[in-house]
């Protein structure tokens, strides 16, 4: 079966938003929005229909969203402690939504992974609520193997005085997108993002939004990038500063490590304000490894292939740091020091 042929089973509501899906037809690279994840590839393929959720729901989505309009078609709610499924076959679609909310004064500890063999097209989105005086320590493990399409979407809401501090990291060698969606909302929220993207094969794109809606409110993006040969990494930085969010304090920076002349890496910082009385910065940085560390490493015995994994994780380590899991911690870098080792020169 097709994706232009509709499951007769599919309720009304959600097959009409499936259907303003095809009429969209897949993304591609001259959209704007997705011009570093090409999905028109994914037109020619012939489709099977897994499960399919039994109900109609009344969640309004933007008509020209492609992500929503084809995950509130066919999202199907998963398991208490269930993120995302193990496996995806070459011929399958899963969708999953779920939500999760943070209660006032509480902190919450969450690791979100992305795993498994994608050989088709997996999609994922989740809502995160932080109510005022929480805080939520969040890892996004980003590992996906196969050639597939592994594409996620995260809303998180910070109310006043909420403090979200997320690290993502991306390892993984099938073509993926993470979207992130963050509102400050209240008063004195925080949000702080750390990313490391180091793509084993295909292409990782990331636009971040942060929305800061409210007085006092408080952002830090630390974005880093590592391109091995063939890879790409595409990462679109967007601060958004409304009317009335006085006292404002955003910065972003990103900064990318080039391992390969075949390597690509798009790093966009973007901000957007609408009033004056805020403190924002913004910076991106491109580089290699330093000649003189190398030179310096091989001197005193090491090799050249240890002197710039030694390096290279030297780099990396500014956002693994950031994860409070120290088992975590680990086999994240046990997992970088062997993607190094297994990358083309």
């Amino acid at each position: 079966m097709s994706l232009t042929s509709l499951p007769a089973q599919l309720p009304p509501a959600r097959g009409a938003r499936l259907q303003q899906f095809l009429d969209l037809g897949w993304p591609h690279r001259k959209l704007e929005a997705w011009r570093h994840t090409d999905l028109a590839p994914l037109a020619r393929r012939e489709w099977h229909w897994t499960t399919l959720p039994a109900q109609d729901d009344a969640q309004k989505v933007d008509a020209r969203d492609h992500f929503a309009l084809l995950n509130s078609a066919l999202a199907t709610a998963p398991a208490a402690g269930e993120h995302t499924p193990d496996r995806v076959d070459a011929d399958v679609q899963v969708h999953t939504q779920g939500r999760h909310a943070v209660a006032a004064h509480a902190t919450d500890h969450q690791v979100l992974r992305r795993e498994g063999t994608v050989d088709g097209l997996r999609s994922h989105w989740q809502h995160l609520q932080l109510d005022h005086h929480s805080q939520s320590h969040l890892v996004w493990v980003s590992d996906p193997q196969g050639s597939g399409h592994d594409l996620s979407r995260l809303s998180i809401t910070v109310a006043e005085g909420a403090t979200l501090a997320l690290v993502v990291v991306h390892l993984g060698r099938a073509i993926t997108r993470l979207e992130l969606d963050i509102h400050l909302q209240g008063p004195h929220s925080a949000a702080h993002l750390h990313v490391l993207s180091l793509p084993a094969a295909g292409g990782f794109d990331l636009p971040v939004t942060v929305h800061h809606q409210a007085p006092h409110a408080v952002s830090r993006l630390r974005l880093r990038a590592i391109g091995l040969a063939g890879t790409r990494s595409s990462i679109n930085g967007r601060i958004k500063v409304y009317e009335g969010a006085i006292k404002t304090d955003s910065e972003q920076h990103m900064a990318s490590l080039l391992l390969s002349p075949r390597a690509e890496i798009n790093a966009k910082p973007d901000l957007e304000i609408y009033n004056d009385d805020v403190k924002c910065a913004h910076g991106a940085s491109f580089g290699q490894l330093d000649e003189d560390a190398l030179f310096y490493l091989r001197a005193r015995g090491l090799n050249d292939a240890t002197a710039r994994a030694l390096l290279t994780q030297g780099f990396a380590e500014q956002v693994l740091r950031e994860i409070p899991d120290e088992a975590l911690r680990t086999s994240l870098t046990d997992t970088l020091l062997q993607r190094l080792r297994d990358a083309e020169p």
